[in-house]
């Protein structure tokens, strides 16, 4: 049975530092505001397809058209459109 190809990840991959910048300097992590749509599928709850139909019928949570094919979702967006959903029961009768 032969073994399994593996390649090296590249994030795994010492780089030299850039002499461009002082000793010691780290660069500061980006924070990630925007997700694809799979992803803000799994964060709602809500499937892609049905993401999809909301893009199309202009319901659902604020998007983002990056290029043509290419769509995401701010993370604030996302919190705004579940907030917007949330459900106060009202107390028996």
């Amino acid at each position: 049975m032969a073994r399994p190809r593996t390649t090296p990840s590249t994030a795994s991959k010492p780089t030299a530092p850039d002499p461009r910048l002082p000793a010691g300097y780290v660069a500061p992590r980006i924070p990630t505001e925007y997700v694809t749509v799979r992803e803000a599928a799994a964060y709602t709850g809500l499937s892609k397809p049905t993401l999809d139909a909301m893009r199309q019928t202009g319901t659902g949570p604020k998007w983002v058209r990056v290029s043509p094919r290419r769509v995401v979702y701010e993370i604030a967006a996302l919190r705004e459109y579940m907030a917007s959903r949330t459900v106060t029961p009202s107390p028996a009768v």
